[in-house]
């Protein structure tokens, strides 16, 4: 039975290979076997490609069925922003803070105009005093008994003056009689000028250490507060030695460097606001020195404080300067500006198209910036409606609702 099966199958095989053999050397076609077999392969990739077609067209068909038959979503409103209107000026004004001490009006280093022997001092640091207060004291002792001495010496010269007026009024009666020669009545004369000029030159001695005694006490020029102290009790001191430094308390002023062209601006009838740790204080300027800094390039100028209002000296202050810049712009949140390419900013502006809010794109450069606001020019509209907040989320073309502005 496999015998017979084979056989069977080999003989239609062998038959059809005779039958392909008979039409390829009876056609034109055996002449090129080569054409033959090309043809095949065309026709081969043709079908092939036709079934690629049909399934892929039946498959996007099945997609397109399915998506259609699934409920779709509902469309979102408009993202709502929140807008203000520009608001366009002719100038803004710039603040330049300038940076100072806070000085008082009057200091000095106070000293005696002689050496001594310090008895007292009655002041301590910190202490406030009134012109004409004591401050310390030196001894006296040495010159009081010198005075004395002076004092016995001008009470001798003018005994010795009583006895030589006396001889001379003698002299004068003999002369006039005729007894005595003109000689002794001149020399009485001078011994009564010579004795005088000898007591004034005494009372002048006398003086002199009078005015050492009062120098003695050292007192407060002016109403202040006491601040080095330098010497204490029993100290032995030349002339000249500071014993304390005083500051004048009550008229405090603040020392600010100045470029030169900001100092000639300013308006000394003007009253200004130095800013000082207790916080603000009003000032008037007081003076501008003539010379100029050169470690700074800047020029001292001095302003009178009405008060230090609690601020210790030599503590910094500042001084705030407003110049006015004219130029066209608008003040913007700094929240509105978007950075662009080239350091170039941008706003997003919101405008009406076609009945509906649509967001655009507007360019701007920023003139200067204080605190959380920028002021800009630009190619904006007056009372084009800026997009404060938010622009972060919306891009232009966007359609937007509006909250604000």
């Amino acid at each position: 039975m496999l015998v017979d099966v084979t056989f069977k199958v080999k003989t239609r095989k062998d038959r059809r290979v005779s039958d392909l053999n008979n039409y390829s050397e009876n056609t034109p076609e055996s002449k090129s076997p080569g054409l033959t077999r090309k043809l095949l392969r065309g026709f081969l990739v043709s079908c092939t490609a036709l079934a690629i077609v049909a399934a892929t067209g039946g498959g996007i068909a099945a997609l397109q069925y399915r998506a259609s038959s699934e409920p779709q979503p509902e469309q979102h409103p408009p993202l709502a922003v929140t807008t203000l209107p520009v608001k366009m000026q002719d100038q803004y004004v710039t603040r330049t803070r300038y940076v100072g001490r806070l000085e008082p009006e009057r200091q000095t280093s106070l000293a005696f105009e002689r050496a001594g022997l310090v008895v007292s001092i009655a002041v301590d640091e910190g202490a406030r005093v009134r012109a004409g207060d004591i401050i310390a004291k030196l001894d006296t002792d040495r010159l009081m008994a010198d005075r004395k001495r002076l004092q016995a010496r001008k009470r001798e010269l003018e005994a010795e003056r009583t006895l030589a007026e006396l001889t001379l009024s003698r002299q004068s009666n003999l002369r006039k009689k005729g007894f005595t020669p003109k000689q002794i009545e001149d020399e009485a004369t001078a011994s009564v000028g010579r004795i005088s000029a000898a007591i004034d030159q005494v009372s002048a001695q006398i003086d002199l250490v009078d005015i050492d005694i009062r120098k003695s006490v050292l007192t407060a020029p002016f109403d202040g507060v006491v601040g080095t102290r330098s010497i204490d009790d029993g100290s032995v001191i030349a002339a000249g030695t500071a014993v304390v430094s005083l500051l004048e308390a009550g008229k405090p002023q603040a020392r600010i460097g100045l470029p030169p062209d900001v100092a000639r601006s300013l308006d000394p009838d003007s009253q200004y606001q130095i800013m000082t740790d207790a916080g603000p204080v009003p000032a008037r300027m007081s003076s501008m020195r003539p010379d100029l800094q050169t470690a700074t390039q800047t020029v001292p100028v001095l302003f009178d404080l009405s008060s230090s209002n609690g601020t210790a000296f030599q503590q910094i202050v500042t001084l705030n300067v407003e110049t006015p810049v004219r130029k066209r712009g608008t003040w913007l949140p700094l929240t509105a500006l978007k950075e662009g390419h080239k350091g170039l900013w941008s706003v997003l502006v919101v405008a009406a198209r076609d009945g509906q809010a649509k967001v655009e794109t507007e360019a701007v450069e920023v003139l200067h910036v204080e605190g959380e606001q920028a002021y800009v020019r630009g190619t904006l509209a007056p009372g084009a409606k800026i997009v404060s907040t938010g622009g972060h989320r919306v891009v232009s073309g966007q359609l937007v609702a509006l909250t604000g502005g």
